[in-house]
């Protein structure tokens, strides 16, 4: 038996990895570049170099959440704070002047945690640090799904650790900055 053959096989097999490697890297870039976006961007050259800076980077859409409701929030030494926030699907609103992002507010009322805890209140096994974080109390109410949805009627108040993270994380768009304790 002779080594040539051998050697021969080898070289022909170690020439068909680098070829299909590239081939495989090939198709690769080929994909990838299918992914791209399907949208194309025309300009004429007449639009401003500023856009609005204050518009959303991702308008709701008609995905958005329908929600309608009315906070008051209340503190003993201030009066209280009354306003509505309403969420149309593609339209967000917020009547009363709270210094609240609209779009904000309804992006965060969307969300499934938010919605969770809006129609079910606290969960009665949830464990609490007890600091006191303020007076504040928000009264939510309203209603999710339009007027015949499922009824929102709940309180955030800032009496434990679980309240102070509700009002300052799980609703920091759709509640203002607490007064806290003065």
């Amino acid at each position: 038996m002779s080594m040539e053959p051998i050697i021969r096989t080898r070289r022909v097999d170690n020439m068909k990895q680098p070829t299909a490697t590239f081939s495989m890297f090939l198709l690769a870039v080929i994909l990838l570049a299918a992914c791209g976006s399907d949208a194309t961007s025309v300009t004429t050259g007449d639009e401003p170099d500023d856009i609005e800076p204050d518009l959303p980077a991702e308008p709701l859409g008609g995905g958005g959440p329908l929600v309608t409701v009315d906070i008051t929030i209340t503190h003993p030494d201030t009066s209280d704070v009354t306003y509505t926030i309403s969420c149309l699907g593609d339209t967000a609103t917020v009547i009363g002047e709270v210094g609240i992002s609209d779009f904000d507010a309804c992006t965060q009322l969307g969300d499934d945690a938010v919605r969770t805890r809006l129609l079910d209140g606290a969960p009665r096994d949830q464990v609490c640090t007890e600091i006191y974080g303020g007076p504040d109390v928000a009264t939510i109410v309203g209603t999710y799904d339009g007027v015949d949805g499922p009824a929102i009627n709940t309180t955030i108040d800032r009496t434990n650790g679980c309240g102070i993270d509700e009002w300052d994380t799980l609703l920091s768009d759709v509640l203002p900055d607490a007064l806290g304790v003065q």
